[in-house]
């Protein structure tokens, strides 16, 4: 600190000194401003305290912490809520897209049923494989039911 600003320093207190002296405060007065600028100083100590306080630092961290993770978690479960609509939606057309492929290989299986019924040989060969795969398949889940029972 220089001296002129110790003189400085010097001079406002002499400025308080002068405005406390002009006031004229009674000493009650001057007790009462005492009393009020030590209850304002406790409470600033008090709060300083708190703040550097490690319980009260762990307490804080502790709150922010949880409201990351409550926050993360909602943005999960967003995430997780729209991915299941869109694979909803994937499903549905591609179950769609199988109701339409049954639909096609039903009226080409009628179609060669009754060209076979004319006597075509391509369709009654073709309908001859079609029967000896579907009894491979019926007899193959026969099989695997039995032996998932042992």
């Amino acid at each position: 600190m220089t001296s002129g600003q110790q003189a400085g320093g010097d001079s406002g207190a002499a400025d308080g000194a002068r405005a406390a002296g002009s006031e004229s405060l009674s000493p009650e007065q001057i007790e009462e401003r005492l009393r009020a600028q030590r209850v304002a100083l406790a409470a600033s100590v008090d709060e300083l305290a708190a703040r550097v306080d490690p319980r009260t630092q762990a307490r804080e961290a502790g709150e922010h912490l949880r409201e990351q993770a409550s926050a993360r978690a909602d943005h999960l479960r967003e995430q997780a809520s729209a991915r299941a609509d869109q694979l909803r939606e994937q499903a549905a057309a591609g179950a769609g897209r199988l109701r339409e492929e049954a639909r096609r290989l039903a009226e080409q299986a009628e179609e060669t049923w009754e060209r076979a019924k004319q006597g075509d040989s391509e369709a009654t060969s073709a309908l001859t494989k079609a029967a000896a795969v579907a009894g491979g398949v019926v007899t193959t889940g026969i099989i695997l039911a039995r032996l998932a029972r042992r």
